[in-house]
């Protein structure tokens, strides 16, 4: 009985695509105000969550760029969640491999990206999409994503228990829902944000506290209400006064015990940390100017902090600034925008608003190792390294890539019927991909057969076939037709599967 695997080699595959500016979207405003801390009630808290192990790598010396990508539109936000990282930008997700920036899946949406996070699982991962709502999309599964909400409820963030979900609108209201059924548990809505004009009631941004018994909610008008989550009650309200186009200019530090937050003082731009329990100020950090985004490292030791002419990272201990990233900042083309830190504490992804996506690696920290592979059911061949567009004759430069590949066939799989598949994108019509993705398969079977008669592998039975454009990876297509490039090239592809005896 013939028993049926799906063999693939990762190829490493270095492109650079064609940078396309522009933005689509609503500028919000700017209010200026001083940076006051107002407390009320004060909810003592305390973290009942197993402290995650995490790699914290001694800063000397600096942080080097492992890799980088573009893609063709402003990005919103990043987020990491295991071995990957997502980046959401106009109406599209990308979701990467953390070791070499390999792209692994696409998500298209009918409406902007405007903030992400992964659940704390790593399962769902939630999209806010302006007056659409939260997009949550299982990537477990084929299932269709939910929508939770609407009314502009584009602002997310998961509980810590990861049992519920936190949305907010532009009318200042943040809604609490069950993860399981996307039921509406509660409404947390301030008579003093309601009495505000429109524009000033609307939320940039929600952080749960560790202990998932308090959430930050961020305005425009420049206040940011801590709320006792159970009793629907705020029990902290800041005063930050800093530029308020900036989405996440708030975080619980991961303790429970303090917050970090950029508020706007005596014409300065300031990282204020302080205590949750009191609210009292800890010190203050200068930062250059025009916060977009900050966030601590897992274990709280590090801050980084993403402005608008740099990237920098703290000590929180000391309030001292560690490094400054090496990047090339001409604003505002290429503005820091998201920035997050991968789950080791080692990393730190940086989203820019020209559509690159960068991993930093931290002096000390230990390269993030790329995914197994086992030699049944490795991923495809990618047709970019291996041809030309549009072309079936093999490169030169693939040769020692195929010679690499029949060796490790031959040591795993002596005798065996291997079937070489071939892919193309969705472009072109259907015929012609369909002859593309044969005589790509068939050029690399012929050169198999080359291989295996000069190497004597005479337990090799060499077949081909080809699929054209009806198996895509990925969608390659956004929702108003305009092709992807980053998509369409994990779509061109070769697959190899293999039947055995075994």
């Amino acid at each position: 009985m013939m028993k049926t695997h799906h063999l693939t080699l990762i190829l490493l595959l270095v492109s650079v695509f064609a940078l396309a500016t522009g933005c689509a979207g609503e500028s919000e405003p700017t209010p200026e105000s001083s940076a006051v801390i107002t407390t009320e009630t004060v909810v003592t808290t305390e973290t009942t969550e197993a402290p995650v192990e995490t790699t914290v790598p001694e800063i000397q010396g600096e942080p080097e760029l492992v890799w980088s990508h573009e893609h063709g539109h402003p990005i919103s936000s990043v987020a990491t969640s295991g071995e990957t990282v997502a980046v959401g930008e106009f109406k599209v997700t990308y979701i990467h491999h953390l070791s070499d920036g390999s792209l692994m899946d696409v998500l298209i949406h009918e409406h902007d990206v405007e903030d992400m996070e992964f659940s704390t699982d790593g399962r769902l991962l939630g999209a806010g999409q302006g007056y659409y709502g939260v997009l949550l999309t299982d990537l477990t599964d084929d299932a269709e994503p939910q929508t939770v909400g609407s009314g502009h409820n584009s602002r997310l963030a998961f509980s810590p228990d990861g049992l519920h979900i936190a949305t907010g609108n532009r009318d200042g209201v943040v809604w609490i829902w069950e993860l399981d059924g996307l039921t509406q548990t509660a409404t947390l809505e301030n008579p003093d944000v309601a009495s505000n004009t429109v524009t000033q009631r609307w939320l940039l941004a929600i952080d749960y506290h560790p202990a998932g018994e308090l959430l930050a909610a961020t305005h425009t008008d420049g206040t940011i209400y801590i709320w006792d989550i159970a009793n629907q009650e705020v029990v902290q309200s800041l005063q930050y006064g800093a530029d308020v186009t900036a989405n996440n200019t708030f975080r619980f530090s991961p303790d429970g015990n303090g917050m970090a937050c950029a508020v706007t003082e005596s014409g300065e731009q300031l990282i204020r940390l302080m205590a949750v329990d009191g609210g009292d100020a800890i010190r203050d950090m200068v930062v250059p100017e025009r916060v977009m985004d900050l966030n601590f490292s897992p274990d709280g030791s590090l801050l980084a902090v993403a402005s608008r002419e740099a990237t920098t990272i703290w000590d929180v201990a000391s309030g001292e600034l560690i490094s400054t990233l090496d990047q090339t900042i001409t604003p505002p083309d290429n503005t820091p925008k998201a920035l997050t830190f991968t789950p080791d504490g080692g990393h730190l992804a940086v989203g820019l608003w020209d559509g690159t996506i960068e991993l930093w690696r931290l002096p000390g920290a230990e390269p993030i190792a790329p995914p197994p592979i086992d030699m049944r059911t490795p991923p495809p061949l990618p047709g970019d390294v291996l041809f030309d567009t549009g072309s079936a004759e093999l490169k030169q430069e693939a040769f020692v890539e195929l010679e690499a590949l029949a060796e490790e066939l031959y040591a795993n799989f002596t005798k065996a019927t291997i079937t070489f598949v071939g892919h193309t994108d969705s472009r072109g019509d259907a015929q012609s991909n369909l002859q593309l993705s044969i005589d790509r398969a068939q050029a690399i079977k012929d050169w198999f057969q080359d291989w295996a008669d000069a190497k004597g592998a005479s337990g090799w039975v060499l077949l081909v076939d080809g699929k054209g454009d009806t198996e895509l990876k990925v969608p390659d297509v956004d929702i108003e037709g305009n092709f992807l490039d980053d998509a369409g090239a994990l779509n061109r592809r070769v697959e190899i599967e293999i039947d055995t005896d075994e």
